[in-house]
């Protein structure tokens, strides 16, 4: 019954995967403004995070079930994290900050009863005494080959969002007198590639994609560091190791690119919900551990 079930899961994730294919252009806002809410920062030195990727990036991780699961950790982000703010635009404005930087808590992902890596991240820069900003752009069961870069290897149309999203609040901070360091851009992607087809291009579109963030984000800051998480071994990404193993490629090639396995470290997704776990996301303790490994690396450069 247990194999019947996988074959299920399986075709309709290919079937999924097909009819997605059919829909290239999303029709996703790429002119962004920022609403001016901060104070002047009178030239202080802060930490960016850039966060980018599909629905584990975005967060669909319940609030509820942290709360349950670890109140602690509930309790000390629900209402927010001192002196980390994000920007967020999830799912083509869904869920989002609405244009400013607010403070950093949970409910910042797919909708206000979930969360994304942004709140782990946002702990290990508390933990460090760090302010942080932290500008997120994700989109759920997007595919980095054809939404993200174009099919052709060039800039595609989530990335002209994604770019321009960045541009907009890395220059209103910069109008607010912060002296701006960009710690790393996360990048949490690769389950909708994960099919025979756009598995094979996945390294090339990486690196790419990669070139093209470091070049128009160059008048910044140089050699900004890319970490990119590894995909889970969820039965609905059937190239997962495919994917894996081109991530690791990438990050071989240079001292700024950086990788961990979100499957090594214990990560998991077949937990929550009790009656019905939601397999192609991580579960709430997991999205904690996985913004917290992004933030140490950002940090420390090393696990």
């Amino acid at each position: 019954m247990k194999k019947i079930l996988l074959i299920i899961i399986i075709l309709l994730s290919s079937i999924s995967l097909s009819s997605c294919k059919k829909k290239e252009l999303l029709g996703a806002v790429t002119s962004f403004s920022i609403n001016d809410n901060l104070s002047d920062g009178n030239g202080e030195k802060v930490r960016v995070i850039l966060l980018y990727g599909q629905s584990n990036a975005t967060g669909c991780s319940s609030v509820k079930y942290l709360q349950e699961k670890d109140n602690e950790t509930y309790a000390s982000t629900n209402n927010g994290i001192d002196n980390i703010y994000i920007n967020y635009c999830c799912e083509n404005g869904s869920n989002s900050s609405n244009n400013e930087f607010v403070i950093c808590s949970l409910g910042n992902g797919a909708t206000k009863e979930h969360f994304g890596p942004e709140v782990g991240i946002g702990l290990t820069y508390k933990e460090k005494g760090l302010k942080c900003f932290i500008i997120k752009y994700s989109w759920g069961g997007t595919v980095l080959d054809y939404q993200w870069m174009n099919g052709k290897y060039k800039r595609g149309e989530l990335y002209e969002a994604a770019i321009n999203f960045t541009k907009t609040s890395l220059d209103y901070l910069i109008s607010k007198n912060y002296d701006i360091q960009i710690d790393a851009i996360c990048w949490m992607q690769g389950e909708s590639d994960s099919n025979f087809n756009l598995s094979n291009r996945y390294y090339k579109n990486t690196k790419q994609f990669v070139g093209f963030l470091r070049h128009d984000l160059s008048s910044y800051q140089k050699e900004i560091d890319f970490i990119d998480a590894g995909i889970s071994d969820s039965p609905y990404w059937t190239m997962y190791k495919k994917i894996n193993n081109a991530k690791i490629k990438f990050s071989n090639e240079d001292d700024y690119n950086y990788y961990f396995d979100t499957i090594d470290v214990g990560l998991h997704y077949d937990q929550e919900p009790i009656d019905g776990p939601d397999i192609a996301h991580f579960d709430s303790e997991s999205e904690i551990l996985l913004g917290k490994l992004f933030g140490k690396i950002a940090i420390n450069k090393k696990l």
